[in-house]
């Protein structure tokens, strides 16, 4: 199995991580920011092949590079359909009405469950709690999670916005993220990467 390769790219007014994975010649990207041109460029100039874009949730910072993305390289995009009410929303509330013209692209709805992505064993998890269509991607053989705005270091998502929900979403992240191996890197949405590990001793809100 060849190692999986993850870099960073913190994109848009909200600084919205967003990460290209790439092994061999073949890659996926984790959500895609506003304003996308630095990791378009970098797709580019190593020449990869696009295979796949998969989003935690449908809010604007996580999907409005989405479209852009997609003018420039063939891939399939993936994501719960829980979210799709965003559209129906005013941002001023929380929604991405006003703009759902530029976030209208086709996508798969996948849900929980075990897939491959650049050969890797791939589990998509059901994580609702910050949108009601939440989800996380865990990378077992390569030790890591792509959480969305579900988990960052010593904090956890906001759920004052639409269908958002507190205690769903500290139970996604018991029984969903504090369960993965202690060594296990969390990839959020914003901020910095922390581990399992860490979370579980620092994390105030999972303090016994």
């Amino acid at each position: 199995m060849s190692k999986l390769t993850i870099e960073t790219f913190i994109l848009g007014p909200d600084e919205t991580n967003c990460y290209l994975l790439h092994s061999g010649g073949d890659a996926v990207v984790v959500d895609v920011g506003i304003e996308p041109g630095r990791l378009l460029d970098r797709i580019g100039r190593l020449g990869l092949n696009l295979a796949g874009v998969y989003l935690t949730h449908f809010h604007l910072d996580h999907i409005g590079g989405v479209g852009e993305l997609l003018n420039r390289f063939d891939a399939p995009v993936y994501a719960g359909g829980e979210d799709e009410f965003l559209k129906e929303i005013s941002m001023e509330a929380g929604g991405i009405r006003e703009l759902a013209r530029f976030v209208d692209f086709g996508y798969e709805r996948i849900g929980p469950g075990r897939r491959t992505a650049l050969g890797q064993p791939l589990l998509v998890l059901d994580t609702p709690g910050h949108t009601p269509g939440s989800l996380s991607y865990f990378f077992p053989a390569a030790g890591c999670v792509f959480t969305g705005d579900l988990i960052f270091m010593i904090a956890v998502g906001r759920t004052d916005l639409p269908q958002g929900s507190g205690p769903e979403l500290l139970g996604s992240i018991r029984s969903r993220i504090l369960t993965l191996p202690d060594e296990t890197r969390i990839y959020s949405g914003h901020g910095p990467m922390t581990t399992v590990a860490h979370e579980k001793q620092y994390n105030p809100h999972f303090l016994k």
